[in-house]
């Protein structure tokens, strides 16, 4: 499975993880964590007049396809990629000469992402299958947009929706050609460019999570909406920051971000009604989640220091959060791994390296893919 993507860029060899073991670690995955080494592989980036050396992987899926987009410092506009086989290739937008997003592609090979669909309209989310991009609409008129984050085997789309520039987000799913908002928590607002609802992922069984606006007001709280209805995933005890469902698998473990009692945002697992706390790797202060598989494996990102320039990517498994940079076994000396975006059930991740970089990590952002080795 996979996390849900932003719509815009944000922003040495080792043999075992360090890790923070958040909870107990049976034997069996210590010795699995300390085993697994990864081979690092550069996506590369799109050689586009707009696109490039900035690039972000955002999904995999089972046939080790993997799509995002490409970026540069001079042009920011984005363009959507998939890469299979060791070729990267442009995903084109409905609109020739805009620009697009890729977000997630299932085990179909379809790609779901936003696209601009003319030089005067906000982005709409886009369903690409077959080499060809279908425009999923926002359900409301001229002006309107919307943006895909996630689809599922059955071909159920979900992401956002907004009736204006700089009105409300709301939280939407696609089915068979009909679009479906999905509410919020009891919440609403008309704060311009504020969000009420947002979906970031959908399983197989159709559960879609994301974040609502509740009764109460802001701050955002995780969802699950299933059913037709919504419930509230709570928080890690904090109430002052945002708590955002990223993720879910087919036994319903739910992945993400919350604030926890002592103020600090962290990533979290939600099962069976409870939301557990991953902790941060060592030294860091604070982490977020944005993919799990069917293993319960969870990958993200976590600070490694107060420093604004220490996010390194974690795998969370078992107990243990292992810092990515320390498990692969071929990672350039100028390459730190930033952010893990989804993981799929073979346990390939893929991501972005540093954008804002530690010193000594001097090559530029890019898209990468890690294939275990065992």
């Amino acid at each position: 499975m996979r996390r849900r993507s932003g719509m815009a860029l944000p922003a040495a060899i080792g043999l075992l993880a360090t890790t923070l073991t958040t909870f107990p670690a049976t034997a069996e995955s210590k010795v699995r964590s300390a085993a697994t080494t990864y081979t690092y592989v550069s996506l590369g980036w799109l050689g586009i007049p707009a696109g490039g050396p900035i690039s972000s992987a955002q999904d995999v899926n089972s046939r080790q396809q993997a799509v995002g987009y490409s970026s540069n410092d001079r042009n920011p506009a984005a363009h959507a990629f998939q890469w299979e086989d060791g070729r990267l290739s442009a995903i084109e937008p409905i609109f020739a000469s805009a620009e697009n997003t890729a977000s997630a592609i299932n085990d179909l090979g379809q790609v779901a992402g936003h696209t601009h669909v003319s030089l005067y309209e906000p982005p709409h989310a886009f369903l690409y299958r077959d080499g060809k991009s279908t425009d999923l609409g926002t359900g409301w008129g001229s002006g309107s947009g919307s943006a895909a984050t996630d689809a599922n085997n059955k071909g159920v789309v979900v992401g956002t929706h907004f009736r204006s520039q700089g009105s409300p987000v709301r939280a939407v799913l696609w089915q068979n050609g009909k679009l479906r908002d999905l509410g919020t928590l009891g919440g609403s607002t008309d704060q311009q460019w504020s969000t009420e609802s947002e979906a970031n992922a959908v399983n197989d069984k159709g559960q879609v999570v994301g974040t609502a606006l509740p009764k109460s007001g802001y701050p955002l709280h995780g969802f699950l909406w299933q059913n037709g209805r919504m419930k509230d995933l709570g928080t890690l005890g904090g109430n002052s920051e945002a708590t955002v469902a990223q993720d879910i698998n087919e036994k319903t473990q739910i992945t993400g971000s919350s604030q926890n009692a002592a103020g600090q945002t962290n990533a979290f697992l939600w099962e069976a009604g409870k939301m557990r706390d991953l902790g941060t790797l060592p030294g860091g202060t604070g982490s977020t989640a944005y993919g799990i598989n069917e293993s319960g494996q969870v990958v993200g990102t976590s600070r490694t220091s107060a420093d604004y320039y220490g996010q390194h990517a974690f795998l969370w498994d078992n107990g243990q959060m292992i810092d990515l940079n320390t498990v692969v076994t071929n990672l350039p000396p100028d390459v730190s791994l930033e952010q893990a975006q989804a993981i799929n059930d073979e346990g390939v991740i893929v991501g972005q390296t540093c954008y804002y970089c530690e010193e000594g990590k001097t090559a530029d952002p890019q898209a990468y893919m890690l294939i275990p080795n065992s």
